[in-house]
């Protein structure tokens, strides 16, 4: 049975429950707030509780899961690389406050948790996706207005939204690049193979929440369209491929965060207890840091705005 530490008392719970459900024992929690900590480990059982990642290593605990806010990756991912065989973090890599320094520290051997291609009918999507013909451009749209505990920039909300729905392009689609930002809303990135990835982040305050929407256009179109509505669970249409829907509407009763976080979680511990091997991780939605970095150079043209940053395109 594998054995696992996790980091973070808020998203830290999801991996809490999602690795019990997967049959790992949960030997060890931590917090920076180390009242709140014993609480939680107290709430589930768990036998050690400490303040920091590294006091976790004298537990007995076979990988790590990153589950502290995006600013605090760097810090932890430091400690946690000589201490745990295998290592799991929350999205994004370093995030927008991360660094060209920061990043050549990161080992290869963390995996990162986009939980999106592991939602229902993500397969269907990328599956759909890599057979349109002279696919010429995939248009991102993300509209957000939401009431957080601290106040975040444009950048850092573009940042946040729209790391899942590229997550999951760059999931369906290899050979990204280049990417820049050319607009203050607006990132453009290219493959190798021609296709063009438009990237549209605004806030909308006629909302309350998210709302995504993918068009794939080529001499096919899909579109995949989803939102979140504050105090409700994610709500997605139907699946469009040249306009007829191939899909249901999915509006569950139970988050289907949740199962799409145990179901990318439960892919990483097949693949730590040797049930399968890393294509086939990978193939299945994981992100190593390889493929993360994806995401993390496409975004992190935030950083430099109106330059163009290239970076080598995902092996295959």
């Amino acid at each position: 049975m594998i054995k696992a530490a996790v980091a973070g008392l808020n998203w830290g719970r999801v991996h809490i429950s999602a690795y019990r459900e997967l049959g790992c024992q949960v030997v060890a929690l931590a917090g920076r707030d180390l009242e709140k900590c014993r609480q939680i480990a107290n709430e589930y059982g768990i036998p050690e509780s400490c303040g920091s990642v590294a006091d976790l290593a004298r537990s007995d605990a076979d990988l790590i899961s990153i589950a502290v806010p995006a600013a605090d990756h760097f810090a932890a991912l430091m400690q946690a690389t000589d201490q745990f065989q295998f290592i799991v973090c929350e999205k994004p890599v370093l995030g927008f406050g991360g660094t060209a320094e920061q990043y050549a520290q990161l080992s290869g051997r963390i995996f990162f948790n986009y939980a999106y291609p592991f939602l229902e009918d993500m397969e269907i999507f990328c599956q759909k996706l890599r057979r349109i013909r002279d696919l010429r451009e995939i248009l991102i749209e993300c509209r957000y207005h939401l009431e957080l505990n601290r106040k975040f920039t444009p950048e850092e909300f573009f940042y946040e939204t729209v790391s899942h729905p590229v997550s999951l392009v760059v999931h369906g689609l290899p050979g990204f690049v280049s990417a820049e930002r050319t607009a203050d809303d607006t990132i453009t990135a290219h493959t190798s193979s021609g296709t063009a990835v438009r990237i549209v982040c605004r806030e909308d305050q006629s909302i309350s929440g998210i709302r995504h929407r993918i068009t794939a256009t080529g001499e096919d179109e899909l579109q995949l369209s989803g939102a979140y509505v504050t105090g409700s669970n994610w709500h997605y249409q139907p699946l469009l491929y040249n306009q007829a829907p191939i899909t249901e509407e999915h509006y569950p009763a139970a988050d289907p965060w949740y199962t799409a976080n145990k179901n990318s979680l439960g892919n990483l511990v097949r693949y730590f207890s040797g049930e399968q091997s890393l294509e086939e991780t990978l193939q299945k939605g994981a992100f190593n840091l390889e493929k993360a970095m994806i995401v993390e150079n496409i975004l992190g043209s935030l950083k430099e705005p109106w330059r163009e940053k290239q970076f080598s395109p995902k092996e295959e």
